[in-house]
């Protein structure tokens, strides 16, 4: 438990005393989160699960790899196979993806610093250590949103697609190209829509049925125990972001993108009463809005109060990462933690 909350102080004292990071700062902060976070060992929910997805492609021709789901994924872990690596090797590619895209999307946030601390709990420990699909999207959406809020529609759904390679629910964000885009919304729809229409074909059209029994109506629907918190977790932010949305200092464009993320996230509360696993899958995606809304916040207050309002939320959040590592129902398989290849 100690690594976890050594790595959170850390980003913290760096984020509270402003200390200046430079372009090799950021690289060697990005080499180490990718080392903390890829060569764990043993560490995850699902760290079989993943293991088997490596044996299942070991000594399988690509074509046939290629036919799998999550096709993106399977690359990487039949490269690994072939190459004779193991599992650390997926989960250190995997790692890279996701801190590249965390990296290239803060630094473009008014206050990088405090957006990397806060991501540290949930989006760096539980979510790239646990989820290593899911986070490989993540990464690459965050990067693609880079894209959108430069108005770059086609470079930000190309990358959506690919991120949609390592895990198909990515390809959900599609209509946000359209609602973030301020200009020429008709052809935007058409050719974002078609897009997204074949992206739905290609990854998720045969998985439709199977989603909904599994997400919907089996018990699997109720086993993400701390989505309604996760869920809350955005909208909160959310909702500070539409009632003081003319505050952000930001172009139309972002602000546009950032407000229908916002209502995207308080859609996902009362739909919780339907699928807290649904809800809380697609969260993940909306969780940016902590981030945007975070690095502004610390602009809101004279300068005087600024490191105040820092400690106030690192204070938030090294609660709700105390709350998880103590009484998360699943915490036991990050604890403790082990470094490959010293376990």
């Amino acid at each position: 438990m100690f690594i976890y909350w050594a790595v959170f102080v850390c980003a913290g004292v760096v984020a509270v005393a402003r200390l200046r990071v430079s372009v090799f700062g950021w690289v060697f902060l990005g080499v180490a989160l990718t080392v903390f976070v890829g060569l764990r060992y043993e560490v995850g929910g699902d760290w079989d699960t993943y293991l088997g997805y490596l044996v299942r492609v070991t000594g399988k021709p690509l074509p046939e790899v290629l036919a799998y789901k999550d096709p993106g994924y399977q690359i990487v872990n039949w490269f690994a196979a072939r190459v004779g690596f193991d599992i650390w090797f997926v989960n250190l590619v995997a790692a890279g993806v996701f801190v590249f895209g965390l990296i290239r999307f803060i630094v473009f946030l008014p206050d990088p610093r405090i957006a990397l601390a806060i991501s540290i709990p949930y989006m760096v420990i539980v979510m790239a250590m646990g989820y290593t699909r899911q986070a490989m999207a993540f990464g690459l959406v965050l990067w693609g949103l880079t894209f959108l809020i430069r108005r770059q529609l086609l470079s930000f759904v190309v990358v959506l697609a690919l991120a949609a390679t390592f895990h198909k629910s990515a390809v959900i964000l599609v209509p946000l190209a359209i609602l973030a885009n301020t200009k020429n919304r008709v052809w935007s729809a058409i050719w974002i829509g078609a897009t997204g229409i074949i992206l739905f074909m290609l990854l998720l059209q045969e998985h439709v049925d199977a989603l909904y029994r599994q997400y919907v109506l089996s018990d699997y629907s109720e086993a993400s125990d701390g989505g309604p918190v996760r869920a809350l977790m955005n909208a909160l932010p959310a909702i500070v972001f539409v009632a003081y949305r003319n505050r952000f200092k930001m172009q139309a464009e972002e602000r546009s993108l950032w407000l229908a993320v916002s209502m995207l996230c308080l859609a996902c509360l009362p739909l919780l009463l339907f699928s807290v696993t649904a809800v809380d899958r697609v969260a993940l995606y909306l969780m940016p809005i902590q981030l945007v809304v975070a690095s502004h916040l610390t602009g809101f207050v004279s300068a005087r109060t600024r490191v105040i309002s820092r400690v106030a939320i690192l204070g938030v959040y090294a609660l709700v990462m105390f709350v998880w590592l103590n009484y998360a129902g699943h915490r036991e398989a990050w604890l403790p933690y082990r470094f490959w290849p010293f376990a």
